[in-house]
């Protein structure tokens, strides 16, 4: 279940609130509008407060941004929503946004005015990036930074989804649809615009929902009509009733009643398409047709009062998905059904029809008739008796087998196919959704593929065809006596003379694998053929379960007779990131001389990642049995050479150490800022701490924070030392921020403890500090925290409890803890 924040626009004075909420967002603002929170963001209780005016003109300037990195501004899929969003927060008349994130607030067990004031200084900072990206006119650096580990990439990708409609998807779209709201005046009702000009002064007794087209019922002096959104009277208020109006074919239609009897209008013109002389009027279905009763009879009418079933039912008609119409029977099982243009398809039970194509029908076996049957769009019997049915969705094409004997019909050409064969079998795949009215078709001559609908053999009926199935979404293979050959259905072209054929590996690239003694081949997307060279060999091998059943065992073993051929030294074929794939996998299931074996392979061929990896190999002392230093530092030094940043920062490590090396500080700081250059964020976060503790440098907080916000951007986090330094400089605002973030329960609580304490950026309380203080002690042994514990347990008048005390005592003593 999402949890969700609420936006409103409320009047800062009088806290006087706009009727309808704004938006409904999950968890966060959309990083679209955040520019529109971004002036005097504040906060005040649970809720915070923005705004309008000036975020409204921010947001602006994002989107002019955003319309010309992207090349929008002219297109009307963008300008028309954004021209839209804009126009509807122009007229909202309040000056400020209010916040209601209760409901995500809910998620956390700090008070929600605690959470809230966060929420204000993370929009502060996030504001920033937003700032900065306007200033220089360039959206790159800001995506890089929201976007890391988001579902889109780019702004784009956001603006583009279909349901976030380039901004306007997220707004209530009451706020756009409705260009007024009803406001009561002395017990009668009118409309004002957003901005609270009177559009229809309160003249009716009642104004009802506005629906999605904008037209409302309306009532005045008793009577009823039809009112638009912007004030428009569209039908008079002279009918004793009216209902919501009906969007049928691009046109708006009402029901009403004069005289008790009831009728159809045309809201736009005003003419009655159905005279008002129905006791019942209901619409069936959304096409536009109504059931229509009359002197206690129901009939079926148009929207232009037609009658389109000649019968007249007792009981009223029924809609039967998706397009037939059905009466109930007295005294049996049967419906009567009838298409939507009103031809009677016959007498069936429920659930025994399902649509063919081009208005024919099946009729099912059913307790009435023990086999099926098929019915033409004119509700006359095309044939019965029928033993199997072959068809698929969207095919124009059938075949039944009735007798022993198989017939095809094509339901375009209101024919048979084939008449003058003895078809034998007929076969059709579930998976050819793309090649339609394409079938298997075998008699006394041989199989063969028929196109149905082109009255076309494809692959002429043949004896030299042993099998004949579809490959991949677009081709066939044919299996014959000498080996296999493929058919593109799309092209009209065929391939000869191989072994054996599969669908691709890689099947938004590849068609096709074609194998001919020892050679491998891929036909790909583009219907170019490529020799597989063997260097492709163990990339495709990492996709082979990929394929299934046969195809997946003769591709192995295809591969393992390769691998005899090349012998022992076959992955010195495999590609370097093939390799560097295999070796990480056999690293990872500790299969260490495995991945050395194909490291070594790689290094030799100067890649400087897999010298890095197996650099890291030698100087793992938990690897004994490879464990070389000289070879692993030669290989990081090779490896650095070539900026791979790993290889820089690791080097900076053992300089640091002093493991392989003489310590050397500067030559390792000159390695970890050479791998952060290059974007490392392991040794962004390797400086923080050389900062941070001072053991080899001057200790400097401000210059070891600046290097942990850039590892953070790296996902290289280090929130207990980011958390120290703001607690040093009284920062406690960012410093509560971190402290949520330790989702371990590690570091948090001696600082939550302190906090509360003595006040310090949270509201003082001792109950709480007592509460952080021992889960402090169930991570570490804090002295500080002990202290306060037996202070507390001792001293304080509130708190004191020998037993407590006493116990805590103990765990000092137990713990060699100064008391």
């Amino acid at each position: 279940m999402s949890h969700r924040i609420y936006v409103y626009n409320v009047d800062s004075k009088t806290q006087e609130q706009y009727p309808h909420y704004l938006g409904e967002w999950n968890y966060e603002i959309p990083e679209l509008f955040l520019p529109l929170f971004s002036c005097d963001p504040r906060s005040k209780g649970k809720l915070l407060y923005f705004d309008k005016v000036n975020g409204v003109q921010r947001l602006k300037s994002f989107y002019q941004l955003l319309g010309e990195h992207y090349q929008l501004l002219y297109k009307k899929a963008y300008f028309e929503p954004v021209n839209k969003m804009f126009e509807m927060l122009d007229a909202l008349p309040y000056d400020t946004f209010v916040m209601d994130a209760w409901d995500v607030f809910n998620m956390n067990e700090e008070k929600h005015s605690d959470q809230a004031k966060d929420w204000v200084l993370e929009i502060k900072e996030k504001s920033k990036l937003y700032d900065k990206a306007m200033a220089k006119q360039n959206l790159g650096w800001l995506e890089k930074e929201l976007f890391a580990r988001r579902g889109y990439d780019t702004f784009l990708a956001l603006l583009e989804t279909d349901w976030i409609n380039y901004g306007l998807g997220y707004w209530n779209d009451e706020l756009y649809k409705n260009p007024s709201e009803p406001f009561e005046d002395n017990g009668h009702w009118g409309l004002k615009d957003k901005k609270g000009n009177i559009v229809t002064p309160a003249v009716y007794d009642e104004i009802f929902a506005f629906n999605d087209e904008g037209i409302a019922v309306a009532q005045k002096n008793g009577k009823f009509g039809y009112l638009r959104n912007d004030g428009k009277v569209l039908i008079n208020c002279i009918y004793e009733d009216a209902f919501d109006a009906l969007f049928i074919e691009n046109k708006e239609y009402g029901i009403v009643q004069k005289d008790n009897k009831t009728g159809l209008i045309d809201i736009a013109t005003g003419e009655m398409v159905i005279p008002c002389e129905y006791e019942e009027l209901e619409l069936l279905w959304y096409n536009g047709l109504f059931n229509a009763k009359k002197e206690n009879k129901y009939r079926v009418l148009n929207r232009s009062g037609k009658q389109i079933i000649a019968y007249e039912s007792e009981a009223p008609f029924d809609h039967d998905y998706p397009d037939l119409l059905y009466r109930k029977q007295a005294g049996t099982s049967k419906r009567a059904y009838y298409t939507l243009e009103g031809i009677f398809m016959g007498d069936y039970p429920e659930d025994v029809l399902s649509r063919i194509s081009d208005g024919y029908y099946l009729a099912k076996p059913n307790k009435f008739q023990t086999k099926s049957c098929i019915i033409q769009p004119d509700g006359t019997l095309l044939d019965t008796g029928i033993d199997k049915m072959v068809n698929l969705d969207d095919w124009s094409s059938f075949a039944y087998k009735k007798d022993q004997r198989w017939f095809i019909f094509n339901t375009k050409h209101k024919g048979y196919r084939l008449s003058d064969h003895v078809i034998e079998n007929v076969t059709v795949s579930n998976f050819n959704y793309l090649i339609k009215d394409v079938m298997i078709i075998s008699d006394h001559t041989g199989i063969g593929l028929y196109d149905v609908a082109a009255d076309l053999w494809l692959l002429p009926l043949s004896k030299d065809h042993r099998k004949i199935e579809i490959c991949s979404q677009e081709a066939f293979r044919i299996t014959t006596h000498d080996g296999m050959y493929y058919y593109d259905q799309k092209t009209g072209t065929s391939g000869t003379g191989y072994d054996y054929i599969c669908e691709g590996l890689d099947y938004h690239e590849e068609l096709l694998c074609l194998f001919k003694k020892e050679e491998m081949f891929i036909l790909d997307t583009n219907r170019v053929l490529h020799r597989v060279p063997d260097s492709r060999m163990g990339a495709l091998y990492e996709k082979k379960y990929n394929l299934r059943g046969k195809d997946h065992t003769y591709f192995i073993h295809f591969y393992n007779q390769w691998k005899e051929r090349a012998g022992s030294g076959y992955e010195m074929h495999f590609d370097n990131d093939t390799l560097r794939s295999m070796a990480a996998e056999y690293h990872k299931e500790g299969k260490i001389k495995d991945a050395v074996r194909l490291y070594m392979i790689g290094s030799d061929r100067g890649d400087a990642d897999m010298m890095m990896e197996l650099g890291y190999i030698y100087t793992d002392t938990e690897v004994p049995e490879f464990y070389d230093l000289e070879k692993g530092l030669a290989l990081y030094e090779r490896s650095a050479q070539k900026d791979q940043p790993y290889a820089w920062n690791n080097l900076g490590y053992h300089y640091q150490e002093g493991i392989g090396y003489p310590q050397d500080i500067k030559k390792a700081l000159k390695c970890f800022r050479k791998a952060a250059e290059l974007g490392n964020g392991l040794a962004m976060q390797n400086l923080g701490n050389l900062y941070f503790y001072g053991d080899y440098l001057l200790k400097d907080h401000d210059i070891a924070l600046e290097y942990y916000k850039k590892a953070e951007n790296k996902l290289y986090p280090n929130s207990q030392n980011m958390s120290e330094i703001y607690y040093r400089k009284n920062d406690y605002a960012n410093l509560l921020r971190y402290l949520k973030r330790d989702h371990e329960d590690s570091y948090s609580h001696i600082y939550y403890g302190i906090l509360y304490d003595e006040g310090l950026g949270v509201k003082q309380s001792a109950k709480k500090a007592i509460q952080h203080y021992e889960k402090a002690l169930n991570y570490f042994t804090y002295s500080y925290a002990l202290e306060r514990l037996l202070y507390y347990y001792k001293e304080d008048p509130i708190f004191e409890d020998p037993m407590k005390y006493k116990h805590w005592k103990t765990f000092g003593e137990e713990n060699d803890m100064e008391i």
